[in-house]
């Protein structure tokens, strides 16, 4: 698939027009639909750009934008306990152009499920900064029950959180953000998953500041806030997005 190509299709699953993607990196429309049709080659920035607000970047490198998370946490929480960087500062910027926040970087009305699907996009939860994947084997209740027990701070998110939240579909993948993931994965007797290999896994992410605060306790299981939950589901696989759209109350578990 050629870059044109690549952004047209990337749009269009982003549920964005044209014109809101022109917005979101500042262009105008017209250069949107001239790099679509093949007309001219965007700058390696401009492409970039574009590409990472579709939660594309370029390369098999780029790693998720913990940022995107932290704009959306905010603007649904102003009071939450995460830093306003200059990249919160710049998501909040794309996202007041196509309207999902206000002038005062808050969520717009009835744009909440619009920002975190936008939030678990830039942010997909396969490409979190210093993940590490492991053989899978336990379920995440049971990789919990061991970390706890070794009294290792940790929070359940993606379909297992949602779960958690409201009783939905199967769990397809386990994800656990962790205070340290070497300690954990010995907790759990978790054996690492041979690099490039496919298949089901168990995920342990290091704490990054934004996305495990917040937690809540549910049935004696530590599990990101409901808002972190949504977030990371959208960014998921497999069924992760039904289950989101199901907290979201736009489906019926």
């Amino acid at each position: 698939m050629d870059l044109a190509e690549r952004i047209s299709t990337l749009r269009r699953v982003n549920g964005l027009s044209a014109r809101q993607l022109a917005a979101l990196v500042d262009v105008a429309p017209t250069t949107v639909t001239r790099i679509e049709s093949g007309a001219v080659s965007p700058s390696f920035d401009l492409a970039q750009e574009i590409l990472t607000v579709l939660g594309e970047p370029i390369g098999f490198t780029g790693l998720a934008d913990v940022d995107a998370i932290a704009t959306a946490r905010l603007a649904l929480d102003p009071e939450l306990d995460v830093a306003s960087t200059p990249g919160v500062e710049l998501w909040r910027q794309r996202w007041v152009r196509i309207g999902l926040l206000d002038a005062d970087g808050r969520v717009a009305a009835a744009k909440e499920a619009d920002l975190l699907f936008r939030a678990g996009r830039a942010a997909r939860l396969t490409r979190r900064p210093g993940a590490v994947d492991f053989t899978a084997g336990l379920s995440a209740d049971e990789v919990a029950d061991s970390l706890r027990g070794a009294g290792i701070d940790y929070a359940l998110t993606g379909d297992a959180g949602a779960n958690r939240y409201r009783s939905s579909a199967g769990e397809a993948w386990p994800v656990l953000y962790v205070e340290d993931v070497a300690r954990a994965a010995e907790a759990a007797s978790l054996a690492r998953k041979e690099p490039g290999s496919f298949g089901m896994r168990v995920t342990l992410i290091p704490f990054d500041g934004v996305s495990e605060v917040g937690r809540v306790d549910i049935a004696g299981t530590a599990v990101v806030a409901r808002d972190q939950v949504i977030i990371d589901a959208y960014g998921g696989i497999d069924r992760m997005v039904e289950q989101a759209d199901i907290l979201m109350g736009r489906r019926v578990a």
